[in-house]
């Protein structure tokens, strides 16, 4: 009987430092291979004052960037996605950008949404981006509008102030999210 008592506890003990040894080394593989890499490469470009990222419970990573001044969004954006999928492969990541919006150019960009959505599904940028420039300076604000094949980017500047917005083009942009 006595035998049978210490051949639980090793089991036991066996499999408590298997665990614990499991448990580290994913600690270190998230901070070695995961972590300094992504936040190495998000600092490298510029234009990006912070940023950080989060996996919730499903294994969605968001990715938050806080942006300062920024010549080319559509250039910064495709730069931040192409960190993301250099660290972790065919994980989507979404990525959030935070700027230093304020209510009135939040405004202008609600008032340019008509625009927008309407050049996303026409695909008549050439006179959204137009419009666009045309309200921002009535608004007394500069507008810069890019597209690419996935997305339409717009940034707003005012008094040292920013607005970036990348609103999804094609398929994307007719899903309906919740």
């Amino acid at each position: 009987m006595n035998f049978k008592n210490d051949n639980r506890l090793i089991f036991v003990i066996v499999l408590a430092v298997t665990v614990a040894t499991l448990v580290a080394g994913q600690l270190l593989w998230q901070k070695y291979a995961v972590a300094r890499p992504l936040d190495n490469g998000l600092k490298g470009i510029a234009g990006v004052t912070a940023a950080s990222w989060d996996e919730n419970k499903n294994g969605d990573i968001t990715i938050t960037v806080t942006l300062g001044g920024v010549d080319n969004l559509a250039k910064t954006y495709g730069e931040i996605g192409e960190t993301a999928r250099n660290t972790f492969g065919r994980r989507p990541a979404r990525i959030v950008i935070a700027d230093s919006r304020t209510p009135e150019l939040e405004a202008l960009y609600y008032g340019l949404q008509y625009n927008i959505q309407e050049a996303i599904f026409t695909g008549n940028f050439a006179a959204m981006a137009d419009r666009v420039a045309a309200r921002a300076r009535a608004g007394g604000a500069d507008a810069r509008v890019y597209v690419d094949a996935r997305n339409v980017y717009l940034q707003l500047t005012k008094a040292g102030a920013a607005l970036y917005a990348v609103e999804p083009r094609g398929d994307a942009a007719r899903e309906v999210k919740q």
